[in-house]
């Protein structure tokens, strides 16, 4: 049946950032799926709420709270993945924040705009090179990677972290070509999605109702919504899919520059 190439019956996945939101969503639609998942964090409580919800759906969970920048925690989350699971078929790096480089160009620094780098694309890079020795031993690897809208889109205070997907993006293609034939790379890249992250947008009906006429579907996405995507760049289901960056945004990236204007101006 078609649906069985969705399943991941088995597999054993890492999820960073998994502790709300977009992460949490992930993990557990994984563990819906049939998957073993490592839960990857700061915050404790968080992700033993993921896996409390993981272990409700009949799969395993391990908690492992680390910083994503540091490359020895990221290290002890590989070796507490492999002496649980004994391999990684799936690495999701969903981790990422504007950190301390969100702010104007004039006032953010080296020190602040690296600290975003380090947080969105350094971490991704690093987990990645960790796993490639498990990934390898799996007979059907994947990454997928959880790039931003901001990758292509432009707004103030974004520069460090738009800089940093719009990295994300080329090292996605980059890797993929590079680790192919046996191990598959892609992402995803989010736009509006009503999480945490979000809420100060959400909670306020004209702010939503604002930031809603940028989507052409005029709504924002949910957490299910970059899950589902996700899962199927995770799965056989694309098995013939590498190196693509899949948006899933409402549409927004079809009304590049001036479009968008255009639309806003044309909307009832």
């Amino acid at each position: 049946m078609i649906l069985d190439a969705f399943k991941l019956t088995g597999k054993t996945a890492i999820v960073t950032g998994a502790g709300k939101g977009i992460g949490r969503c992930i993990a557990t639609t994984f563990a819906e799926m049939g998957a073993n998942v490592v839960c990857v964090a700061r915050n404790i409580d968080d992700l033993e709420q993921t896996a409390a919800a993981i272990r409700e759906l009949g799969a395993q969970a391990l908690v492992v709270v680390a910083d994503v920048t540091d490359e020895e925690q990221l290290k002890t989350v590989v070796a507490r993945t492999l002496e649980t699971f004994s391999g990684i078929d799936i690495l999701v790096n969903n981790a990422g924040a504007p950190g301390k480089g969100w702010g104007s160009i004039e006032k953010v620094g080296m020190a602040r705009f690296e600290d975003t780098v380090r947080i969105n694309l350094t971490s991704a890079y690093t987990l990645s090179h960790l796993c490639l020795p498990a990934l390898r031993d799996s007979q059907t690897p994947a990454i997928v990677n959880v790039s931003s809208a901001l990758s292509w889109m432009v707004d103030r205070n974004f520069t460090a972290y738009a800089a940093a997907k719009a990295g994300m993006n080329q090292m996605t293609r980059v890797m993929a070509y590079e680790l192919a034939p046996h191990i598959r790379v892609n992402a995803v890249a989010p736009g509006a999605v009503d999480t945490p992250a979000t809420s100060f947008i959400t909670s306020d009906q004209q702010r939503r109702d604002e930031a809603e006429r940028w989507i052409p579907l005029r709504r924002f996405g949910t957490p299910q919504d970059l899950a589902n995507g996700v899962l199927y760049l995770a799965s056989a289901a694309s098995s013939f899919v590498s190196g693509k960056v899949l948006e899933i945004d409402g549409g927004m990236q079809a009304l590049p520059g001036s479009a968008i204007q255009h639309t806003l101006d044309n909307l009832d």
